[in-house]
């Protein structure tokens, strides 16, 4: 290891301990964990990454062992016979994330708490995407998002939906929910940018702004060169119409037509340079969204149109200002739906009693239990029973679930199944189902995420550059910034500059890796593909990018970016980084249909009607079953799935 490795803490023993805690540990001890058998962790009890998975740091979302077997299945590998578990339920639910605990949720609200039911995921933990990071030290508890972040307009959502809200105790306003939104403020504190020499000719850290939301003096105090400092003027503040004479129609069918990237070059006539650092739209790339979606999510660019956004678009201010998010993301409304099926899992209480509470993982597959989760077990075959039918009829057969846990091929058996996983997974362990819809369900095709999150011993170099956070352009994370002064319940936030803190390292403004061309250029390398490739093939192309990394490389941009920020400060990376999480999500955004790709086919029957089809008692419940990536959704289609199992005897007379 040379000197600079040194320098930046590439070989300090606490994170490459912590790397060994969050795989090699996670994959030793997943049939430990499946059968129940780790220890108890609760907040007044030591907890470990060995104990109890959100701990556990390193490479985790989907961590190392938890898609190997499904790639495996992908590209024709066969497993043999499987071990008959003799076990047979109610329900098997294939998939642990929001939707799949929420179609257990729903089962046994509508057929009894005497229902049998199999909860069976390929992680090492619950909730899917819905996934928290926890550290601790010193005695303080940090937790912070490592996926599924918030719930979009919830107050909008279906009446299903919100009585699961409702039942787990889930609203905005409670008393003991506030942050302190003077303590950053207080101390001087605001947004800052970094400029890499490498790029912009020497390092230089710019106090109080940054490039998405600029001012003149700021711009004044950056590298940029005149012409890019006044294009995101215009572009940002500015009100102009740049598509004079056209109509309302005639302006909202451009845009259709052409990419963001085109809008901004061709007809805002932006300097190339500021297409990086607007970014993109969501989780696209700019050119990979058409310039309306860029203008229906309130990118810049557009006010001097006079283009109204029609009502509910998750950008519509009625909607986003209803916005909720808990303190570890979606993770939260997942504990409190494992609560609602195993209540020993986690004490009793709302939200903000239970946030600072852990779940006793020795709960959630235990023998004789009505509701079981089986953690650490990939499905890959799910057999129909032989008497599928469009009509469901009581004497229809068992259907037989095969997953593989610690090596093993295990067969269990379910009088009703409901496939809570990605789409792109069905086809391939249910080959039975017609071709027409495996086609339709291979079109899901999902963005790539990633949330790193880094525990800081103190937080002290940020105080002495008077920054809570830090925008990067041209560079592989696109910001880094501390946690918000969140009190919740029990959970109370750094509040000296002394104490340790959670600093998370993202793609920038924007979510999604496609949407950081820099990020994408440290995958792929010379790889990149090239502007106006397809969407889904530049969303396979960073896939297998994003799989193929190896932790250390996000580690390092987590050094040099932190040592090239915090410079002349009191910042060690070698002392003052404890623990890295990265949050890896190949398959994470469900995007739906991109009409700038298949304007032709903007008519025809969305493919996600004809892929969540029942197969025979086989139902399918996710976020691609609705076409879009909400928690609201991934819920709603949980109640959909549930009632599509429901036995009407009307339904006979539908055929006589």
């Amino acid at each position: 290891m040379n000197r600079e490795d040194k320098d930046l803490g590439m070989a300090t023993t606490i994170t490459r301990r912590n790397f060994i805690q969050g795989v090699a540990v996670a994959a030793a001890s997943s049939s430990m964990l499946a059968s129940g058998g780790s220890a108890h962790a609760s907040a007044s009890s030591p907890a470990t990454g060995e104990t109890y998975p959100p701990m556990r740091t390193g490479m985790r979302g989907m961590h190392p062992g938890s898609f190997e077997a499904a790639h495996d299945l992908r590209d024709g590998a066969t497993f043999g016979a499987p071990e008959n578990t003799d076990e047979l339920y109610d329900l098997v639910v294939v998939g642990g994330g929001l939707s799949g605990l929420a179609s257990a949720h729903f089962f046994r609200k509508r057929f009894g708490n005497d229902a049998k039911i199999l909860i069976i995921d390929n992680h090492d933990d619950f909730g899917g995407h819905a996934k928290r990071n926890e550290f601790e030290h010193e005695g303080k508890i940090l937790m912070a998002n490592g996926g599924s972040s918030y719930l979009v307009g919830p107050s909008y959502w279906t009446n299903e939906a919100k009585t699961v809200l409702s039942d787990l105790g889930i609203a905005k306003g409670h008393e003991a929910d506030r942050v302190d939104r003077d303590l950053y403020k207080g101390l001087g504190m605001a947004p800052s940018t970094f400029f890499r020499g490498d790029v912009y000719g020497e390092d230089r850290l710019v106090a109080g702004g940054t490039p998405q939301n600029p001012t003149e003096e700021f711009l004044a105090r950056t590298p940029f060169p005149d012409q890019v400092g006044q294009d995101l003027m215009r572009l940002i503040h500015g009100s102009v119409d740049y598509l004079p004479g056209m109509s309302t129609d005639e302006k909202i069918a451009k845009l259709r037509s052409i990419s963001y990237r085109d809008y901004l070059l061709d007809v805002a006539k932006v300097h190339p340079d500021v297409v990086p650092i607007i970014g993109g739209v969501w989780c696209l790339g700019p050119d990979m969204g058409s310039a309306w979606f860029a203008f229906f999510r309130r990118r810049p660019g557009f006010d001097g149109l006079g283009l109204e956004r029609p009502w509910g678009s998750p950008e519509a201010e009625e909607i986003t200002s209803d916005d909720y998010s808990l303190p570890a993301g979606n993770s939260d409304v997942a504990r409190l739906l494992v609560r609602a099926l195993i209540p020993e899992a986690l004490p009793e209480g709302g939200p903000t009693d239970v946030q600072t509470q852990r779940v006793d993982y020795r709960t959630l597959d235990r023998d004789g239990a009505k509701v079981r989760i089986r953690l650490s077990s990939i499905v890959v075959k799910v057999e129909p029973s032989g008497k599928d039918r469009a009509i469901f009829r009581p004497d229809d057969g068992e259907i037989g679930v095969t997953y593989i846990n610690d090596g093993k091929l295990k067969r269990v058996r379910g009088n009703n199944v409901v496939l809570a996983c990605m789409n792109n997974v069905i086809p391939h362990i249910l080959p039975e189902l017609p071709q027409p819809q495996k086609d339709a369900l291979h079109q899901a095709v999902r963005a790539a995420n990633q949330m790193t999150n880094v525990l800081f011993r103190n937080w002290e170099p940020f105080e002495q550059l008077k920054t809570n956070s830090v925008t990067f352009p041209s560079t592989f994370y696109g910001r880094m910034a501390l946690t918000s002064p969140r009190y919740f319940g029990d959970l109370t936030p750094s509040t000296d500059p002394s104490q340790p803190i959670v600093v998370s390292f993202n793609t920038g403004i924007n979510s999604g890796i496609a949407s950081n061309p820099f990020m994408v250029e440290g995958l792929l390398g010379e790889g990149v593909p090239p502007p106006g490739t397809h969407m889904d093939d530049q969303f396979r192309m960073i896939r297998f990018g994003l799989l193929d990394a190896p932790f250390e490389t996000f580690e390092r941009h987590v050094r040099e970016q932190s040592v090239a920020a915090l410079s002349g400060t009191s910042f060690d990376p070698a002392r003052d980084i404890l623990a890295i999480t990265v949050n890896r999500w190949p398959h994470g955004f469900t995007t739906g249909r991109n009409t700038l790709f298949a304007q032709d086919r903007e008519a025809e029957e969305s493919p996600t009607i004809l892929a969540r089809r029942p197969f025979g008692r086989i139902t399918i419940a996710n976020a691609d079953a609705g076409g879009v990536s909400t928690a609201g959704t991934a819920i709603d289609q949980a109640f959909r799935a549930i009632r599509e199992l429901e036995q009407s005897s009307f339904g006979f007379y539908e055929q006589i």
